[in-house]
């Protein structure tokens, strides 16, 4: 199998093994929701979604950022947001922080 295939069915293996009503879900769907301009490369979008990751109290600026990266905040985004139920960001995050270690891949 060639690494491209490889990483495809890793983060498809991924994909499966995540609950579907866990906040890491949530997250994910609206990172599938949002949309990049043409010019965005995957180390630009690997930096943004990094910034998260070292600082989870952000969410609620980096969604924002990450719905802003065409443009244009379309419907889909704002109900894949609004289906996170981000009450807490820390608190949302943390439990994503959990899901990811419960995982079992």
């Amino acid at each position: 199998m060639n690494l491209d295939k490889f990483v495809l069915a890793q983060n498809m293996a991924f994909l499966i093994a995540i609950p579907p009503k866990s906040n890491l879900a949530k997250l994910l769907s609206f990172c599938l929701a949002t949309k990049v301009r043409k010019k965005m490369t995957g180390t630009e979008l690997l930096k943004i979604t990094s910034e998260l990751m070292e600082n989870p109290s952000n969410l609620p600026y980096w969604t924002q950022e990450v719905m802003g990266l065409d443009l244009d905040y379309s419907s889909e985004e704002w109900k894949a947001l609004g289906e996170m139920g981000i009450n807490d960001a820390g608190e949302f995050m943390a439990m994503v922080s959990q899901e990811l270690e419960n995982l079992t891949l």
